[in-house]
């Protein structure tokens, strides 16, 4: 067993980039049993790591230039006030390295990124063809001279969701996206073609998101109002600790390629997959589970970005249908 005592962790910046890379940091809790950990993050991504035991340093620095400076001088604060043994980073920013270099922490590992090489202690080169549970894996494993062999499983610990209640009918959730999730949003003449479908199927519908998925979801709510099916709009009320508890209970949540698709896959609720152009490959992203069932319809679309128009919602409807056995 490893001498070190304190280590942080700098996680990346969105949920489903910090659910992939908890594989990593099972393989550092597993390796340093005894260590004091430090996960530095920004205010999203802070329930991730409930019930983990670790100590939280919230990294608020993001989200525009005011007040920026005093913000990143609050958290050099936060780094200095512990001697940490190690850093690892698994935010590929210059900012990042050198924060935790002035923060004095003795050993710095991290990506050769953004010329910050020099700023690190072990670095790597990135190889953008590995999988992002991988990328975050091969980093930590790399350090450790490749003691590893396996991915750890990837876990969150969910509550019981005081959001939705009990009911003998399958639960299905819904993430379609809003205009800022652009081409991974599926239209919204489409879903509620979708719902329309699905008005006589016996199910209670979840409409779930972020407040920029509430005006689309607020169409869908008004739509199933008025064909009287069983429907709860959660889009924009929940935190992410609800959220991730909201998915924990369902049945199947149906979803674009999203960070609810990653929670999904890290609570064991079974998820279908509606697939357009991403931010990143999705074979990169794609979680590393069997219970996951992906819809996607390429076709010979020049423009990719309306790929996702091509998946029907008589394909969906037909799956949905076949995953909870009904209809």
């Amino acid at each position: 067993m490893a001498d070190t005592q304190k280590i942080i962790i700098k996680t990346p910046r969105f949920i489903g980039d910090t659910i992939m890379m908890l594989s990593a940091f099972e393989l550092l809790r597993a390796h340093y049993g005894d260590a004091k950990f430090t996960v530095v993050t920004p205010p999203a991504c802070v329930d991730i790591f409930r019930g983990m035991g670790v100590d939280i340093i919230v990294d608020d620095t993001k989200g525009g230039n005011k007040g920026r400076l005093s913000k990143m001088l609050r958290l050099l604060g936060a780094l200095r006030r512990e001697r940490y043994d190690l850093g690892f980073l698994f935010h590929n920013t210059f900012v990042d390295a050198l924060l935790f270099r002035l923060a004095k922490i003795n050993t710095v590992i991290g990506y050769d990124k953004e010329s910050r090489k020099f700023l690190l202690d072990f670095s790597l080169k990135i190889d953008r063809n590995r999988h992002y549970i991988n990328h975050y894996a091969f980093l930590v494993n790399s350090y450790l001279q490749n003691c590893y062999q396996k991915l750890p499983p990837i876990r969150l610990l969910a509550e019981k969701s005081t959001l939705i209640a009990e009911s003998s009918r399958p639960r299905v959730g819904f993430v379609l996206g809003g205009e800022n999730k652009k081409s991974r949003t599926y239209p919204p003449q489409l879903s509620l073609r979708l719902f329309e479908l699905l008005k006589t199927a016996p199910i209670d519908i979840i409409l779930l998101g972020d407040k920029e998925d509430s005006p689309n979801n607020a169409k869908y709510e008004e739509f199933l109002s008025t064909e009287y099916i069983n429907a709860q709009n959660l889009s924009g009320k929940t935190s992410v600790g609800e959220f991730i508890d909201t998915i924990a209970a369902l049945d199947l949540l149906v979803t674009i390629d999203t960070s609810a698709m990653h929670i999904a896959a890290a609570t064991d609720t079974p998820f279908i997959a509606l697939i357009g152009k991403g931010t990143s490959v999705f074979e990169t992203v794609r979680p590393k589970v069997d219970f996951g069932h992906y819809l996607r319809r390429d076709a010979l679309d020049i423009d990719e970005s309306r790929s996702i128009e091509n998946i029907t919602p008589e394909e969906i409807a037909d799956k949905i249908n076949k995953v909870l056995h009904v209809g």
